[in-house]
């Protein structure tokens, strides 16, 4: 009997021995990511899953990048042991690891930083926990992206007022949003807002605050009194019951009937007016500080005549805080001799394109917001 239990006991030492090693072997083996940064769209997550991956500008490349700076067959990803081993494929531009050229293969270490021409990629090794709870992340942020896509509204073609706009977050979500609608037969209700942050909470907040603006959920509010509206926002967004968040604001409401504009801004630099037959934008803004910082001051508003097909230009300050290719530092007065090229069908985005061409490579540093009315 006793035989019978030692053979017991040392079947079942070996059994868990042998069960113990299955899981560590598998938790050690890790997981491989590229984050591609690229310019003119929201971080993009690619699991190294099938290797060696090759990156390049054209096929047979695996991973794709455009621009001239990029080769057909720029460089190549491959695996040896539980590592990642990039090698240049003699590349007409090189390919940088954390700023240095890389002259012959090299094991990339976690977070490390790859120049491929003009794009930035990050790799990252986790663990295979880790990766699956990056994925679903990456699909939650995808889905919430969608949704603040389908809110902005639509530009408008024809009417009174025409309106275009373009948006660009710098991260997967933005702190942004902006909007505009009839209040009623004569009244046409604008508005753009910045939140102090990036990020979910800073995207959620933002959305938050337009969703109120555009359903005018502000109590005891006239939607057609833009320093009202700011107090009601400041009464109902107070920073200290909001995570500390605020944002900045311009709000203005046009009388299509007295070709009146009456406008007034938080903390925001203001709109700029361009009359026909002009280079010379007029700002419009008042001086209030931002939303949520403030509750109980009173609101400064003003008015300014709009005359007959004069546009204009509300825009966050992701558009002139740039820095670019010479490491100059960009301000509002850079930006105000491009704004002309808003005031056409498809400015907004000519603008981002122009903006984006004297940039360093990357993505912007803020959100880019810009939106163009033009008053028929």
């Amino acid at each position: 009997m006793a035989d019978d239990n030692e053979d017991f006991t040392e079947r079942t030492i070996s059994f868990r021995a042998a069960m113990a090693q299955v899981p560590s072997a598998q938790a050690e083996v890790p997981a491989h990511l590229l984050l591609v940064l690229a310019d003119n769209a929201p971080p993009r997550h690619v699991p190294l899953q099938v290797l060696p991956l090759t990156i390049g500008r054209t096929l047979p490349s695996d991973l794709l990048l455009d621009g001239s700076t990029v080769s057909r067959r720029h460089c190549q990803l491959e695996q040896q042991g539980d590592r990642i081993v990039l090698t240049d494929l003699g590349s007409t531009n090189g390919t940088f690891v954390n700023g240095e050229r890389v002259t012959a293969p090299i094991v990339l270490e976690d977070d490390a930083r790859i120049t491929i021409g003009a794009h930035s990629l990050g790799y990252h090794r986790r663990s295979q926990q880790e990766m699956a709870g990056w994925e679903a992340l990456d699909r939650e942020l995808g889905e919430a992206n969608d949704y603040v896509q389908s809110i902005l509204p639509q530009p408008i073609t024809t009417g009174p007022v025409l309106a275009d706009w373009f948006y660009q977050p710098c991260t997967r979500l933005g702190g942004d949003a902006f909007g505009y609608q009839m209040l009623d037969s004569r009244c046409f209700a604008a508005f753009i807002m910045d939140v102090a942050g990036h990020g979910a909470g800073a995207a959620l907040y933002s959305m938050t605050v337009a969703t109120a603006l555009r359903q005018r959920m502000l109590p005891e509010v006239d939607f057609r009194d833009p320093a009202a509206v700011i107090r009601g926002l400041n009464r109902m967004f107070p920073m200290e019951r909001h995570n500390n968040l605020f944002f900045t604001m311009w709000y203005g409401v046009y009388d299509i009937a007295e070709r009146e504009l009456t406008f007034a801004t938080a903390g925001h630099h203001p709109a700029f007016l361009l009359a026909p037959g002009t280079a010379q934008t007029v700002p419009l803004g008042t001086r209030n500080p931002s939303v949520g910082i403030a509750a109980d001051r009173e609101v400064a508003a003003s008015r300014a005549p709009i005359p007959p097909g004069s546009a204009l230009f509300l825009f966050s300050d992701g558009v002139f805080e740039i820095t670019d290719h010479e490491g100059h530092e960009w301000d509002l007065s850079q930006v105000l001799s491009l704004l002309p090229v808003m005031s056409a069908p498809g400015g907004p985005r000519r603008l981002y394109d122009t903006v984006r061409s004297v940039a360093r490579p990357g993505p912007l540093e803020d959100d880019f917001s810009a939106l163009a009315l033009r008053f028929v």
